[in-house]
């Protein structure tokens, strides 16, 4: 789903200024490499699960390469080759038509809005072996994600869990099947034969 690459985006934004220390400085390469698997130009794919609260629950597929993506959740599927998003709803048997470029302005993400200077951040072991990344909000920073925790394989550094502190609620997202590399374009090619029979809606 995109609102997960974009939860990522916001997570491994790599600029943020830190203390000068070997532990921070072990957490930007590890940051650094993240980031390299998630917007590289080898692309990524991965299955997620989205809680909040307990209350709001989402889990899909996603695969994003540069500017194209196609993800899928509940009854939504979305291929987005960069300059034309094709959204189906397919309980109710419509494609959508949407200016991609004009859609990343509604993304229902202000909430989780990331500013790398706000912060600072930390690398530790975790129990289980993984790798542990800490970000905390520096103090009078006026930023609403209070705290990052975010679980990564190590050697891989690929995403196990993404847990959010916003405001006084934690957000939490699990990764499985995650893979960097080898995604081929047809994968964001919409197919209209099997959607042939799907009410179109031009929504740009």
């Amino acid at each position: 789903m995109r609102r997960a690459l974009l939860i990522l985006t916001m997570f491994f934004c790599l600029t943020a200024s830190a203390q000068d220390t070997p532990n921070a400085r072990q957490a930007k390469r590890v940051f650094n490499t993240a980031w390299n698997h998630i917007y590289g130009q080898e692309g990524v794919k991965f299955n997620y699960k989205i809680d909040i609260l307990h209350v709001y629950k989402e889990e899909g597929y996603s695969c994003n390469k540069g500017e194209k993506s196609v993800s899928e959740h509940k009854n939504t599927i979305i291929y987005d080759n960069g300059t034309l998003k094709h959204i189906v709803r397919t309980n109710k048997k419509i494609v959508e038509l949407h200016d991609p470029k004009v859609n990343k302005k509604d993304e229902k993400l202000q909430m989780f809005k990331f500013e790398p200077d706000s912060y600072t951040y930390s690398i530790a072991k975790a129990d289980d072996g993984m790798l542990l990344v800490t970000l905390v909000a520096k103090p009078k920073a006026n930023v609403k994600m209070k705290r990052i925790e975010a679980l990564l394989t190590p050697g891989s550094y690929y995403p196990r869990r993404l847990r959010i502190k916003v405001s006084i609620f934690w957000a939490t997202i699990t990764f499985a099947n995650f893979q960097a590399g080898s995604i081929d374009d047809q994968l964001f090619v919409f197919p209209k034969e099997k959607y042939k029979d799907y009410k179109i809606i031009d929504e740009r």
